[in-house]
């Protein structure tokens, strides 16, 4: 059994260097839609070759790059991953790389959960906490709001931060449901109870009425 795990490792890690192969990164970034990544999955992909990178969130067009707007920072080791997670103007996930092709990007993420897997190293489920979303008012960016403040009130903030991330990306009010309905559980809002008189405060009052 080990040695068929050892097989499957050493095969996945040729797969990702053949599709790596011709990577080469750019220095800015578009906009474009992003496959985002846990930290343990992240850790992962350093391990075995696959690049990774993180936005930054201040807009700061470059001249030379005028349609890529936003700096993106490769990160090569884990000292530099948690460096940059910690940095405030960056982005709460990192990404597979921005400059992989779109086809690719879903290649290397299907790989690092395939790794995770014979590894062993994907957590149990979490349990689904209730969100208040139903008959709440608003938008669904307050849904997204109300959903992310739900998962980080129970601890799970990197799911908090991995929802609100692919429901941004998503960019279609159905999807971000659907993918809020993937960490959570929809509950009722509730509601304030209607001040009501006890009956005999009610009796009294129509006393007075007939005086």
């Amino acid at each position: 059994m080990q040695l068929e795990k050892e097989k499957a490792m050493e095969a996945i890690r040729n797969l990702i260097a053949y599709y790596t192969n011709d990577f080469k990164e750019g220095c800015g970034y578009a906009g474009k839609q992003l496959i985002h990544l846990t930290k343990l999955q992240a850790e992962t992909a350093l391990r075995y070759g696959v690049p990774i990178g993180i936005r930054d969130t201040r807009f700061s067009l470059n001249e030379n790059l005028p349609k890529r707007p936003y700096r993106y920072i490769t990160i090569r080791n884990t000292q530099a991953l948690d460096q940059q997670l910690a940095a405030p103007y960056m982005d709460s996930l990192v990404t597979i790389h921005a400059d992989l092709p779109r086809q690719i990007q879903q290649i290397m993420r299907a790989y690092i959960l395939q790794i995770m897997e014979i590894e062993g190293l994907e957590q149990p489920p979490l349990t689904k906490p209730v969100a208040p979303l139903l008959g709440a008012e608003g938008n669904v960016y307050n849904l997204l709001c109300i959903t992310r403040r739900t998962l980080q009130n129970v601890g799970q903030q990197e799911q908090a931060e991995e929802m609100w991330q692919r429901a941004l990306d998503s960019r279609d009010n159905f999807k971000a449901i659907a993918i809020m309905g993937e960490y959570v559980e929809f509950g009722e809002v509730n509601s304030p109870k209607p001040n009501v008189r006890p009956r005999s405060d009610i009796r009294g009052l129509a006393g007075e009425d007939r005086v």
